[in-house]
C-alpha cells in the first residue's frame, strides 16, 4: 500500500498540473469549441488529440530535462510569440472568409478521407509552436520533485497530465458538438465569425506583446 501512495501522488499532481496548462480559455481552446460547432464531436476529436498530445510530449521532455531547457526555451523570445500570433491572425482571417461563403447543406457536405490527419497536424502544429507549455511544465518541476520523486510516480505524474489535458480538450469540442446539434445554420455561420474573429484577435495581441 505505501509503494502506491507515491504512484498516486504523481497521478493527482498531474491532474492538478494538466488542467492548470489547459483550461485558460486561449486561442486553441476557442478553435476546439469551433471544431465541434463545424465538424461535430466525432470529427473534432482528432483536434483535441493533437492538443492533448503536445501537452503530454511538452512534460515529458520537462520531466527528462526541463531544468536544462527550459531558459534555453525562454531564450527565444519573442520569436515563438510572433510566429505563434501571425500563424493565428493567418488561420482566423482564412476562417472569416471561409465563413462567408455560401455552403451546401450539411447533409450533402463529405468530409475529404485525409480530413481528419489535417486537422490533427494543423491543431499539433498550433499547439506545438508555442513553448510555454514546456516553459510551465520546466517551472513546476522543483515541486514535482517533491511529490514524484521516483521514476514510476514521474511516469503517473505524466499520465496525469495526459489524462487532464485530452479530458479537458474534448470536453471543450464536446461543448461545440452539443452547440451544434441545437444550432441554426445562421447560428453557426455567427460562432464562426465571432470564433475565428476571437483567433485573428488573440494572435494579434501575441504580436504585439512580441514587438
Amino acid at each position: 500500500m505505501d509503494a502506491l501512495l507515491p504512484l498516486g501522488s504523481g497521478l493527482v499532481a498531474g491532474l492538478v498540473a494538466g488542467l492548470a496548462v489547459a483550461a485558460p480559455l486561449g486561442a486553441i481552446g476557442v478553435l476546439l469549441i469551433q471544431e465541434g460547432i463545424t465538424r461535430g464531436l466525432r470529427r473534432g476529436l482528432p483536434a483535441a488529440i493533437a492538443v492533448a498530445v503536445v501537452d503530454t510530449s511538452y512534460c515529458v521532455v520537462a520531466v527528462a530535462a526541463g531544468a536544462l531547457i527550459g531558459p534555453v526555451i525562454a531564450g527565444w523570445a519573442p520569436w515563438p510569440q510572433f510566429v505563434g500570433g501571425t500563424v493565428l491572425v493567418a488561420l482566423g482571417a482564412y476562417g472569416l472568409i471561409v465563413s462567408k461563403r455560401p455552403r451546401r447543406d450539411e447533409a450533402e457536405v463529405v468530409e475529404p478521407s485525409g480530413s481528419s490527419r489535417r486537422r490533427f497536424g494543423l491543431f499539433l502544429g498550433l499547439t506545438a509552436i508555442n513553448p510555454a507549455t514546456l516553459v510551465y511544465f520546466a517551472a513546476i518541476l522543483p515541486g514535482v520533485d517533491q511529490i514524484a520523486s521516483s521514476a514510476p510516480a514521474r511516469v503517473a505524474f505524466v499520465s496525469g497530465v495526459a489524462l487532464a489535458s485530452f479530458g479537458w480538450q474534448t470536453l471543450l469540442v464536446a461543448l461545440g458538438a452539443g452547440l451544434r446539434r441545437k444550432a441554426t445554420p445562421s447560428f453557426r455561420r455567427a460562432s464562426a465569425l465571432i470564433g475565428n474573429g476571437v483567433v485573428a484577435l488573440l494572435g494579434a495581441l501575441l504580436i504585439v506583446q512580441a514587438l
